[in-house]
């Protein structure tokens, strides 16, 4: 009898391990949940002070934003993830960053402002982070629309350990009617989730509402094919979010199982630059189907 218990839980202990590694398989579960899960940290150190900025370039009135000029801010990172940060809309622009944190402790994020600044005032945003908000404070100049580089001073702010980074990127979504644009996107390659993975942080237009998308995409042989994907070829790998950056309460998704059918057409992949054009449907927040279009122009990290 006791040969025969032992039998019985030796085979349920192979049937669990197995279980595990086909949920693993599937997406449900990670072996590293850092690849997938969303980051948490804050905007301050360990006196409870807001840890320091750094502006770079000059900030004008009606320049278009050319990626010359931003601000580099330090994040006390406590769990790694994919992370969107913003600042609140003020003067006509927010400033926002998105990307991924792979390790905990005092980490550096490039914020581009997103927007045409409209008067020439010193502005004051609320900068926020999980629970965390610190102030900055950006002084805006008058501009001639022509587009400013910026040689302004860097700043002193603590360093950090992080890299900021350079990427940009852009999108333009236009989802059951309303236009949400963006001049931050950037692509991160993940050969052990088998997947490129875009994130970006953009505005609805005529509001002061901030919204993260969020989309992967599978590889094929280590890279990205320019080819068509539809959502409902790849399972977990194929999935697209739009969630409003405030509050991370989810607008828009697509998956392979909520009946929806969006397709992203990658047609373009190189120098660093991935161009998607979506288009179909998504699934807003109440269940129901909305139509989706739009183009990602997406900067690698």
């Amino acid at each position: 009898m006791k040969i025969i218990s032992r039998y019985l839980v030796i085979c349920l202990a192979i049937l669990c391990w197995g279980c595990s590694a086909e949920m693993v398989r599937d997406g449900s579960f990670t072996l590293n949940p850092n690849e997938y899960q969303n980051a948490s940290g804050t905007l301050k150190g360990s006196d409870n002070q807001c840890l320091q900025t750094a502006i770079t370039g000059t900030f004008a009135t009606k320049d278009a934003q050319t990626g010359a000029a931003f601000v580099v801010a330090n994040v006390n990172v406590l769990v790694p993830g994919t992370y969107a940060i913003s600042t609140d809309k003020q003067n006509g622009v927010t400033f926002a960053a998105t990307g991924k944190f792979t390790a905990t402790g005092i980490q550096q994020i490039k914020l581009m402002p997103v927007g045409i600044f409209e008067q020439a005032v010193i502005t004051n945003y609320t900068l926020s982070f999980g629970n965390s908000s610190c102030p900055l404070a950006i002084n805006v100049t008058e501009g001639t629309g022509a587009g400013n580089p910026g040689t302004g001073n860097p700043g002193t702010g603590n360093p950090g350990t992080g890299n900021p980074g350079t990427a940009t990127g852009s999108y333009s979504l236009t989802i059951n009617g309303k236009t949400y644009t963006s001049q931050l996107a950037i692509y991160q390659i993940n050969t052990a989730g088998d997947l490129v993975s875009i994130t970006g942080v953009g505005m609805q237009s005529g509001t002061t509402n901030a919204y993260t998308l969020e989309l992967s995409l599978p590889l094929t042989n280590g890279t990205v094919a320019v080819q068509t994907y539809k959502s409902t070829d790849y399972g977990p790998r194929c999935a697209f979010s739009y969630s409003l950056a405030t509050t991370g309460d989810v607008a828009y998704q697509t998956q392979a199982s909520n009946g929806a059918i969006t397709t992203y057409q990658v047609t373009a992949y190189a120098n660093n630059t991935l161009n998607i054009t979506i288009s179909g449907q998504t699934v807003a927040a109440d269940g129901t189907k909305v139509n989706i279009s739009g183009t990602i122009s997406a900067k690698g990290v």
